[in-house]
């Protein structure tokens, strides 16, 4: 006969201490979800101010200040418009440039955003150009009419200029193409528009305002001094080392998604933007208010 198996008694004590541990490693991971949704949350509601400083041939005695407002998607922040007009209204700015999407499908009551044009327009000359978000909305005649009404230059495939401390500014805009498709017209290449403009015959500073930074090629042939963009969203992700993951019309880790991007004597300044439209979070990738100062160029040498 074989002898009987002999099985080791089982001690109570380990079955605890797995226990222990499996609550131990769920309450760390609730931490740990807790603080990254607290993060996230925090990152997605607060703005940040950037400044860029630009280089060009001619500017108003003591530069010219623009402040960018992109891609504000006319979403409910809270006071989140207030802090934005308090932002701009304290940093002396000589232009507002608004470059498109300030409303979207989303955008039932225009209110508040008209309540903001109206504000900045009373701090500087403000202009307008409609973004692809605009030529989908219903609201968009509304929209156009109540900015007009609150002071607002619009610019629609169009070219105006005045007069800052004796300097001849010249400020342009693109309407996105998007706005020609709704409206069952073909959209007009970017350069075709610019043509007409003419802005290297300027006398002084070319400010131009474009939704898309994709066309920064065609922009840069025109003759524009500095180019205000927005729509890429920062790339709406942003990974560590990585950088931006999508952004649209450019596909998967786009190039030009923020800061200043230069191609021959044109500065194109792209914005993160200020709200979300389709994507409702951004990660790694606070809601950004450009502030541009062109600044006379430096002699050569």
């Amino acid at each position: 006969m074989s002898a009987p198996l002999s099985v080791a008694p089982r001690r109570a004590g380990t079955g605890r201490a797995r226990g222990q541990r499996l609550v131990v490693g769920a309450l760390v991971a609730a931490l740990v979800l807790l603080l990254g949704a607290g993060w996230l949350l925090w990152d997605n509601r607060r703005l940040v101010v950037t400044e860029q400083a630009v280089e060009v041939a001619a500017t108003p005695e003591g530069g010219l200040r623009i402040a960018h407002v992109s891609d504000l998607h006319a979403a409910d922040h809270g006071d989140f418009q207030d802090r934005l007009a308090a932002e701009i209204e304290q940093r002396d700015v000589d232009l507002v440039a608004l470059t498109g999407d300030l409303i979207d499908m989303r955008t039932t009551d225009l209110g508040p955003v008209l309540d903001l044009a109206e504000h900045l327009s009373a701090v500087a000359p403000t202009f307008f150009v409609l973004g692809n978000h605009e030529g989908d909305s219903a609201l968009r005649e509304e929209l156009l009419a109540g900015l007009e009404d609150a002071g607002v230059t619009i610019l629609r495939d169009e070219v105006t200029s005045l007069e800052i401390r004796g300097t001849e500014v010249t400020v342009a805009g693109l309407e996105d193409r998007r706005v020609a498709v709704v409206d069952g017209r073909t959209p007009a290449q970017p350069a075709a528009v610019l043509d007409r403009f003419a802005l290297e015959s300027a006398p002084g500073p070319t400010v131009l305002l474009a939704h898309r930074p994709e066309f920064l090629a065609q922009y840069a042939d025109h003759g524009a001094d500095v180019v205000l963009s927005g729509h890429a969203h920062g790339g709406q992700v942003r990974l560590p080392l990585i950088g931006p993951l999508f952004a649209p019309h450019q596909g998967w880790f786009p190039a030009l998604t923020e800061g200043v991007h230069r191609q021959g004597d044109t500065a194109l300044v792209i914005s993160r933007g200020l709200g979300n439209s389709v994507v409702g979070v951004r990660v790694n990738n606070p809601r950004e208010l450009v502030v541009v100062d062109l600044l006379q160029e430096s002699p050569q040498g």
